[in-house]
């Protein structure tokens, strides 16, 4: 009998016991789940100014403006901002090289440029950038390879560009 209560009911309650550790673990340490942002308040409807709005990082952006309470409008005429993405663009170099001199690594880099406008077209913020970048390895043996994995590398850091973004908004000061 008191085998089965040790396995019956003390498991549930170690359980219980080591749950509610990691939680007061995590509570204690400042960690909490990302909400929604706090985005100025000009930012209610939105025009995304962007070179490719149908790209992975323009269709991000949007989607997680929406998710912010921000409605993003179609034509700058309807916005009481404008987010102008001024520069959004990939660089690719050699990050490393075997003792043989031939690439063994290479980064891919990531750089957005923006600003926040009013209506009229007025900066209300200066110039911010974002630069994100991912080191992968490269062979030339199996370029096909490197190249899938650059492209996943290419649409994973537009997505996370576009999480920056919204961080960089919330933290904006306006003029």
């Amino acid at each position: 009998m008191s085998l089965l209560l040790a396995g019956g009911i003390m498991r549930p309650m170690i359980r219980l016991l080591f749950t509610l550790l990691l939680v007061l673990a995590l509570a204690s340490c400042g960690f909490q789940l990302r909400g929604v942002a706090d985005l100025p308040a000009v930012m209610d409807q939105t025009y995304v100014q962007i070179q490719d709005r149908y790209g992975e990082f323009g269709r991000s952006l949007e989607r997680k403006l929406r998710a912010n309470n921000v409605q993003v409008v179609s034509t700058p005429a309807e916005a009481s901002a404008i987010l102008d993405i001024m520069q959004a663009r990939f660089i690719r170099e050699a990050a490393s090289f075997s003792g043989d001199a031939l690439i063994s690594e290479l980064r891919l880099t990531y750089r957005v440029e923006f600003r926040l406008l009013d209506a009229q077209g007025q900066p209300l913020s200066g110039r911010n950038e974002v630069v994100l970048f991912r080191d992968y390895s490269f062979d030339s043996d199996a370029v096909l390879a490197s190249q899938s994995e650059e492209e996943f590398l290419r649409e994973d850091l537009e997505a996370m560009m576009s999480t920056e973004v919204i961080v960089r908004l919330e933290a904006l000061e306006l003029k």
